[in-house]
């Protein structure tokens, strides 16, 4: 262990004037001292001798004499060939008093602003660390090409060179959101400059840059019915008003705004892809009808392009971007979903008059995302090998939800229905209006398998009851023996709840 201890050691009592004690004495009173108040902790290497002495300015002798004390206190124990570590002192009687105050101390309050985020953290879904079967939103992570990322990473630093080390492109790096730029013109038809792209950590993160460059406290949001908790919980905390939109089976009902007379009209949010949780694709009429509706209102719209790239994988529609022609839509998009949600990386392409405020908020806040992952990222879609991920990708989730499909239908029988429409990563199974999926839930994890109560994602009015499932992350044996684990634990629970 090479860590310089001259701070721990002085701030524990030792000094080098004169003193009725020795230099080594000093020394292995402020190693006591610190061990005991756990500063250095059980299997801790400390400093070979000669170091240490270095360090401290004292001979190597003092040091030696120290560490000797401390062996026979046993307080440390040397392993030869290695060096001295710190040893267990749970047994030992501690001599030192810890000061305490006799009122309680005061700190400043949380801004207004840190208090409506912690109030909008309950509407959030939030996941455990008991497994990924069936959390919502998450990739066949088993299939990602792990050697083919290494080698790109490798490749980076072999070729790196120092001032690529130095401060990066505040709204990413050009060669990636020129790659982005040709890749969403392949695959979205969407005509845009490269610079207009901004490099975030994913959509919350778009959302939020959104939220800080545009939105006011009371400023009124129209958001879907039900919706992305997330984003409703993001708003929320900004302060925003929120204005619920029905979905029907096209998508966003703009009939059930014709009653609301804005007074502070800002944001559009939608997901028309996919629109999350219930899987409904915005039809191109609804596209077009709802450009018009925000041109009229003086209004933005957030086009969260969520699961794109399953949705529009075999009959694509236009993105609501494509179709604009009056710079009034916000797009954003994600890796995290077909690649993996560790990269935390994604895109938000901006209206170019708004490009220049953004980059203000980033050099004040985030400043850029790691270069080293969006340049990889940028080799990645280069050498093809994102094109060749995403046939892999969207192979395997159409085997796996057909496969959770005829499963779920064969052990639940007619007990639970599910919804296969569904083109995403996520499926929702329908529950009994008079039972609590919050708490079938809760039941499940304690039985280690995901899912999201759907009850959760309508702001207001008829709060519907399922289950909101992923089924894409994890292979189909294991698929299998979740859902035949999921079918006994609802068995159990549906018999308790029928006693009740």
């Amino acid at each position: 262990m090479k860590t310089k201890l001259n701070s721990l050691l002085i701030s524990h009592g030792f000094s080098s004037g004169n003193g009725g004690l020795s230099l080594y004495m000093k020394l292995s009173n402020s190693f006591i001292s610190a061990i005991n108040k756990k500063k250095l902790v059980k299997g801790y290497q400390l400093p070979p001798t000669r170091l240490l002495a270095k360090d401290m300015g004292l001979s190597r002798s003092t040091v030696i004499k120290a560490y000797e004390i401390l062996c026979l206190e046993n307080y440390i124990y040397a392993v030869q060939g290695s060096g001295y570590y710190v040893n267990d002192i749970k047994d030992k009687k501690i001599k030192y008093s810890v000061r305490t105050h006799k009122q309680t101390t005061k700190y400043p309050e949380v801004s207004e602003r840190a208090k409506h985020f912690s109030s909008g953290i309950t509407l959030m879904n939030r996941g455990h660390s008991k497994g990924i079967a069936f959390r919502p939103g998450l990739p066949p992570l088993d299939v990602f090409p792990v050697r083919q990322w290494q080698n790109l990473t490798n490749n980076y630093w072999r070729d790196i060179r120092y001032s690529d080390m130095s401060y990066s492109h505040t709204l990413g790096l050009d060669c990636l959101r020129r790659n982005i730029a040709d890749y969403l013109k392949m695959y979205r038809n969407i005509q845009c400059d490269y610079s207009q792209i901004i490099i975030v950590t994913g959509s919350l993160h778009s959302l939020s840059i959104i939220g800080d460059l545009l939105l006011n406290k009371k400023d009124e949001v129209v958001v879907e019915n039900p919706t992305y908790a997330n984003a409703l919980a993001t708003f929320k905390s900004l302060k925003a008003k929120i204005i619920p939109a029905e979905i029907d089976s096209e998508g966003l009902s703009l009939d059930s705004l014709s009653h609301i007379k804005l007074k502070r009209g800002k944001l559009i949010f939608t997901t028309p892809s996919n629109q999350y949780p219930t899987g409904v694709q915005m039809s191109l009429k609804r596209r077009l009808e709802l450009l018009d509706w925000a041109q009229e209102n003086n209004m933005i719209i957030v086009e969260d392009d969520y699961d794109n790239e399953f949705s529009n994988w075999e009959s694509p529609i236009t993105s609501i971007f494509g179709l604009d022609n009056g710079n009034r839509v916000f797009y954003q998009g994600t890796f995290n979903k077909i690649l993996h949600p560790s990269i935390r990386l994604g895109y938000l392409i901006a209206p170019p008059h708004y490009v220049g405020s953004i980059k203000a908020i980033f050099e004040q806040s985030l400043r850029f995302i790691s270069p080293v992952t969006q340049k990889v990222m940028s080799d990645f879609i280069e050498k093809d090998y994102l094109n060749q991920h995403l046939r892999k990708v969207v192979q395997v989730v159409n085997e796996r939800k057909q496969f959770f499909v005829d499963h779920f239908k064969n052990v639940f029988d007619d007990s639970i229905e599910i919804q296969p429409a569904n083109q995403g990563l996520h499926l929702m199974a329908k529950l009994p209006d008079d039972m609590c999926d919050i708490e079938v839930s809760k039941m499940l994890i304690g039985k280690e398998i995901m899912s999201f109560p759907y009850s959760k994602y309508f702001i207001k009015n008829k709060r519907e009851k399922g289950l909101v499932m992923g089924f894409s992350s994890v292979s189909t044996p294991i698929i299998k023996q979740k859902l035949e684990k999921m079918a006994r634990a609802y068995g159990d629970y549906k018999c308790k709840y029928n006693q009740i």
